[in-house]
Parts: C-alpha cells; structure tokens; sequence
C-alpha cells in the first residue's frame, strides 16, 4: 500500500519538511546531571532520524533554574545550548530536521519529581516574575537557534505554566494576567509567543503544543476559546498547532501517555474540532501508531501531519519501513506504558524504555557483530526467547529456539486474552514470524531435559522457560469452584454468581475486567496491599474511568488466611492498621496469585557438568514484567 498523504512533503514558514511525521517531545531521562548530554540522547535522536522521520521534536528544556528538574533538559546558559548542539548535529547528519519543546513546568516538577524545585503556579509568581519568565522564554528561543535548531515548539499543554494560565481552575489572579476574561487568561501565552518569535528568525516555525480539549477540572478552557487562542497565537507567529490531550490534576492524566485501553486516533475527534476553526497547520497525537491510520487521518483532512511518538521508540525505522511499503516488518507499540511512562515517574529508573524494544536509550551501544559465533540454544518461546533468539542472530550467532508447548508465545498469548489487549497476542505472533524471517528454526512441543542438553551440545543456552501456576499455600485452596486465572481467561471454566478474584495484580485486575465483558455482574477482587499493584500508575487510573464506582468492587489490604465451602475467611487492616478477621461468600473464586519461576536447577546443573555457558532470564529468573524480560534478552545476548 502506498502512503501518499503521509509522505508528501509540507512547508512550515521556511522550513520543508519531507514528510508529514514527527517524533514528538518525549521525556527520556537521558539528561545527565540535569545539565551535561552524552552519545546516548544523540544516538536516540539519530536513529529516528535516519529512520525516515521528518521532524524530531527534542523533549522538554527547561527555560530557567527555577522548574528544572533532575529529569528535564536545560535550555537558560550557553553550556545548554552547546550540549544541545550534540543532538541537533546527529539529526542533521542523518537527514532529519530538528525541534525542540521549549518549557516551564509550573507545578508538575516540585509536586511530581524533585521537591528542590521552586512551585511557580499563576497564583504564586508575583507580577515582576511574571515578565521575568516571559523574557526566560525569549532567551531559551535564542539558545535554541544558536543550538543549530531548525524549529521551536512552546509548550503550552499537561498542566504546564501555560496551561495553568489558560485553565481557569487553575489560574485565580485578578489582575491583567487573570480570569476574569479569555483574553486575561491568554495574556501570558500571547506574550511569551511574542518574546520567543523576537528571537528566531523570520523564516523558522514555531510549533506550540496545546490540549485540544481541556476536561475533568472544575472549570476548563472550552474548544470556541481553545480555537480562538489559537488563532491569536498564528497572529503572534505560531505556524502550526500541536494538539495533544491530558492533565497532571485528574484522571485526565492517562491521555497524555494512552496505554493500551485507547482506541488508535482516540483524540482525533477532538482535533478536528479544533483544525475546523484555524487557519494553521495542525499536527494530531493520539496512539496513532500504524501508517494506514495516519494516512487516512491526513487524506480525510482532519490532521495535516502526524506525531508518531511511541511508535518510532519501539521501531526507528518505522517511517522508512512504511514509505518502503514494509509495513509488515513494522514492530508496533503495544500501549504497555511500562518503559515509556512508568520509567519516567520512577526515580530509579536512568531512562525509559519499551517493552519491545529493549535497545531503546542503548541505541549507541548497538549489536556489535560477533568475531567467535555460537551455537545456542534457547529454551522457551515466550517473547524473551524470541527476542533473545534475534538479537543473537543480528550478531551472528546461530539460535536455535526449544519450545515444550505446541504454538509458541508464551505469556503474551495469555495476555491477548484479556480486554483490550489483542496487540499483545499480535505482537507475539508478530515475533515469532520475525524469527522466521531472520532464519531462526522454533522447534515446538520439544521438551529440553538434561539429556537432550547433552545430545545436542550448544555452545550455549539460555533458559527462557518462563513462569507457571503453584497453588498458594492456603488452607482449603483445594475446595470446590476454586480456579485459576488462568482457567478463566483461556475459557476453560466460565465464572458464575458471586465471583472473587484473589489477587489484585495486572492479572487479576485484567480477568475481572474480562468477566464484567462477559455478563457477569458480581465482580470483587482483593488484594493483600493494593488493587492494581504493580500495574503502573496509567493502567490502574483506567480502573477508575473504565470501571467506576461499583462496577469491580475492590478489597484492599485484605489478606486471604483459608478458604471454606464457598467462604474465604481473611485479616482486614483499615486505614488505622488495625486488623480485624472478616469472612466473604463466594461462588466462584477465582485465584490470581501463584505464578512462580518454572524449575531450571536440572538443566542449569547439566549446563555445569559438561561446561557450558549458560543463562536463565525472564520469568525463569524472577517473575517480573514483560519488559524485564526483554531487557534480559538484549543484555545476554549483547553479552554471549
């Protein structure tokens, strides 16, 4: 298929762009020091560039000390601005063309990342720092220019400084920068456009990011004045509108980084609204991540370019695979959040990452080739054997993958399963044709024992044998209509009545969700902490707005001590811990803990007796994530 629209070439102000895809302004937490940049941002920034993208948009550079926090860019001292050189050549050297989101985070950097941070909100700047920021503003433009920038983006959506003006929830002042009027409220906007366009030069763009539409607030800004701002800003020099979606005070927040509960084009309907009443070019986000989405969005007019964001973390070559007419080869995002935003809010975390593509951050390092290539064997046809397989194959080794089961994929089969997570099923059969492509022989329903260790001899194993089922040790865990997750989710059993589900992780959470679609309408799950543990912060907020109220009813901090004839008896701790024993009726329960590492002491002591190298990763080494599974994969096979 061929993708006109999306690969005909636009013209903002001075500067052609050759395609109508961008990579939008995304948090990597590669900064170091807060202040210094190394090869990895430039390596990131270059791959997406070599891969065909037309604008990479630089994440979020802070204008002034002030907001700047440990994970941000700076962009307010010349150091800034010759670090920033370092990426902005590296676009340029791989014929793509640079941008960078120019930023004040108003409250969201002292109240969400580093409380060192200064809270500058509307209601507490004074009117002197009120034209200090502006002119802040003013000077980041002219670093950006002297960085080798080809564009600029201002930063007005996300709660932002900005937004906060804007929002009038937000912005309580009474004098010229207040709420009395739109164009109070609009004052500190318009004027920081001014400043910024007073330092770039006549014939670059700037870009501004603004929500389309502003919601779950007390008061919002409504889509007639979101229009009419925007067309005050193209009077004050803004070349196209960049039309996201979100807030950091409500449930809001799950659009900025949409996980997999999104539909595709999600906020397109939004934008559309919003482009009906502008005059300037307008660029759509909204987990828009295949290139017959894009194209049609663009041919129908409701988007004139496309920000393709997590799409281009998980494949960098995405737009060259597309324009190629390679779209099968596209590894496609599957809406996780478990790299891109739950990394990002995690302060252990040094960057993000992708559930499927481990190498995302480490592009610099690369798959170096290998100069002594082995044979290994790989035991295990979840996505960690997969990926693992292909790395080793992109450095020259010769793979071969061992599967017990009879169709390969493991885990993410299972959890194509659940609602609204089919691109995990697709993704892992995506793999499995990927290790087709490559050469990579899968041999299913084999069983590796010690034995078939030592007929085979490889050079090498790594054993991805994944996690299984052991029943929690549990009084009465043996009773009538007690059943697995795992039972329920691959149709073995269908839940009826009064259903309980044990365990309030991703699984759980994720089977009640599947049974609610199914008709059954007592639904409660518990948890000995809490509903939605380790689901990250997205997919838990989802429960909220999917499941409201007493859709799923949820038990936390209730942990199960034995079960009876249809009653589990469990230790209550209230919000004064203290613990009380409490009783429960159910029909069905259905029990979503248990899920331990597969046994490999057998064939890791084979490995030992006759000298073979040997790992164990994933799920066989520590029952984690998906993307722990992926980051063994690329590790060890970036090691053998």
């Amino acid at each position: 298929m061929s993708y006109d629209a999306l690969f005909a070439p636009i013209k903002l102000r001075g500067l052609e762009l050759k395609n109508r895809v961008v990579l939008p302004g995304m948090n990597t937490k590669m900064v170091k020091n807060k202040h210094d940049i190394a090869e990895d941002l430039a390596a990131y920034h270059a791959a997406r560039a070599a891969g065909g993208c037309a604008l990479n948009i630089v994440e979020p550079a802070c204008v002034c000390p002030e907001t700047h926090a440990y994970l941000y860019l700076g962009l307010y001292t010349e150091h800034h601005s010759e670090e920033l050189k370092k990426v902005t050549k590296a676009i340029h050297d791989n014929g793509g063309l640079a941008c960078v989101q120019i930023w004040h985070g108003g409250f969201v950097p002292e109240a969400f990342f580093d409380k060192t941070n200064k809270r500058e909100t509307p209601d507490t700047i004074t009117h002197e720092r009120i034209q200090e920021i502006i002119k802040q503003y003013g000077a980041s433009a002219k670093l950006a220019v002297e960085a080798g920038f080809d564009a600029l983006e201002f930063h007005a959506a996300h709660t932002y400084l900005p937004h906060e003006f804007m929002n009038p929830s937000l912005n309580n002042r009474t004098d010229e920068y207040g709420n009395q009027s739109l164009e109070n409220r609009c004052r500190f906007n318009l004027e920081v456009i001014r400043e910024m366009r007073a330092n770039m030069p006549e014939d670059m763009p700037l870009l501004m990011r603004l929500d389309a539409i502003d919601e779950l607030m007390p008061k919002v800004t409504t889509v007639e004045e979101t229009i009419q701002f925007i067309n005050w800003a193209a009077e004050a020099g803004v070349d196209a509108a960049d039309l996201s979606r979100g807030n950091a005070m409500s449930l809001a927040t799950v659009y900025e980084v949409p996980p997999y509960n999104l539909e595709p084009g999600f906020n397109m309907d939004n934008i559309a609204a919003v482009k009906a009443g502008i005059s300037i070019p307008v660029i759509g986000v909204g987990r828009v991540n295949t290139p017959d989405v894009a194209n049609k969005l663009i041919e129908e007019g409701k988007i004139d370019m496309i920000a393709v964001g997590r799409g281009q973390l998980v494949d960098p070559e995405w737009c060259n695979k597309a324009k190629e007419g390679r779209t099968d080869e596209i590894r496609l995002c599957i809406g996780c959040t478990q790299g891109c935003y739950d990394k990002v809010v995690d302060p252990k975390a040094n960057h993000i990452t992708c559930t499927r593509n481990p190498m995302l951050c480490l592009e610099y390092k690369g798959l170096p080739k290998t100069d002594s290539p082995k044979n290994v064997m790989v035991i295990g046809a979840g996505i960690g054997g997969l990926l693992t397989a292909q790395f080793l194959k992109a450095r020259g080794h010769n793979p071969t993958i061992y599967e017990a089961s009879e169709k390969a994929g493991g885990q993410f089969v299972l959890a194509g399963a659940a609602p609204k997570k089919q691109e995990f099923a697709a993704a892992v059969e995506w793999e499995v044709k990927e290790c087709q492509r490559r050469g990579i022989e899968i041999k299913t329903g084999v069983t590796v024992t010690p034995e078939l260790i030592a007929e085979v001899k490889p050079d090498h194993v790594v054993i991805a044998t994944g996690a299984h089922y052991v029943a929690p040790e549990i009084p009465g865990i043996d009773s009538a209509d007690v059943v697995t997750a795992e039972d329920v989710l691959t149709g073995k059993v269908e839940p009826k009545g009064e259903v309980v589900i044990l365990g309030g992780g991703g699984v759980g959470c994720e089977t009640a969700q599947y049974l609610i679609g199914k008709g059954v309408k007592d639904v409660r799950v518990m948890d000995a902490k809490r509903v939605g543990n380790n689901m990250g912060m997205l997919r838990t907020m989802f429960l909220d707005i999917e499941y409201p109220g007493e859709t799923i009813k949820k038990s936390n901090k209730s942990k199960v001590t034995s079960i009876e004839d249809h009653t589990i008896n469990y230790k209550f701790t209230d919000k004064f811990k203290k613990t009380s024993d409490k009783s429960r009726h159910f029909d069905t329960l259905v029990v979503a803990t248990g899920t331990v590492s597969r046994p490999t002491a057998d064939l890791t002591a084979k490995c030992e007796e006759l000298g073979i190298a040997y790992d164990v990763i994933g799920d066989a080494k520590e029952v984690r994530m998906g993307l722990d599974a992926t980051a063994d994969a690329y590790a060890v096979a970036y090691r053998i």
